[in-house]
């Protein structure tokens, strides 16, 4: 992939944050309420007839229990993912978190020899979520990569995630698809909830020397319990 190919390439990713809106709020400082007039004549003289007290006792207050207000500390992070393999189509390849870069896309290493962890993304083994890793299929200075063989993988092949406490994950692949980059449905691939599960995505389709790759290939595989 030329470099500037690789710079409109990042694995099709755009909109991998989702972007908060700033409220901002409108109008100034409230106006404070006009005073009520004053009154302008004397207050009635006190009663020299003292007001009687009552004789009933203030009924009791009862006792409420009470518990302290301590919040639980927040749950640790799962270990990072550090190596990923499929075994049928010959990869096995380091892995390192990466982040967006600025012009909002996700970023990946310079080499075909590594794969990217979308460190925004669900950590091996969390509850729920999609754990992303994405990968160049080819670069100037490396030729083609690993990451080409992604789109000869079958449904059931096995896929692992290894993490850097060195506990293997084992997933199943359930689809293989080569989608459009504009018609990739990241809302799909970046979730944050449901079910949890694997997507590894690279490049695919025709290439053109201004506009790069045509489509994404993207495998979505699920944990094996």
């Amino acid at each position: 992939m030329t470099q500037h190919a690789r710079a409109r390439h990042r694995t099709a990713v755009a909109g991998l944050l989702l972007l908060l809106p700033l409220v901002g709020c409108a109008g100034g400082t409230a106006a404070p309420a006009a005073a009520p007039p004053v009154s302008t004549t004397p207050a009635p003289a006190a009663s020299a007839t003292p007001t009687p007290r009552p004789t009933a006792s203030a009924a009791p207050v009862p006792e409420v229990p009470t518990t302290r207000a301590t919040l639980r500390p927040a749950a640790d992070p799962g270990p990072a993912p550090v190596r990923f393999t499929a075994g049928d189509v010959a990869i096995d390849l380091p892995v390192r978190p990466y982040g967006v870069g600025e012009d909002g896309l996700m970023l990946l290493p310079e080499t075909v020899r590594e794969v990217a962890w979308y460190a925004f993304s669900a950590r091996p083994g969390d509850r729920a979520g999609t754990t992303v890793l994405a990968a160049h299929v080819d670069t100037v200075a490396d030729g083609l990569g690993p990451f080409a063989n992604l789109r000869d993988l079958d449904e059931g092949d096995e896929l692992t995630v290894t993490d850097a406490d060195d506990r293997v994950r084992r997933y199943a692949v359930t689809d293989v698809e080569k989608v459009a980059k504009a018609e990739v449905p990241l809302d799909r691939v970046f979730r944050r909830d449901g079910d949890p599960a694997l997507v590894v995505i690279t490049c695919g389709g025709s290439f053109d020397r201004g506009r790069g790759y045509s489509d994404n290939v993207v495998v979505t595989a699920r944990p094996v319990r």
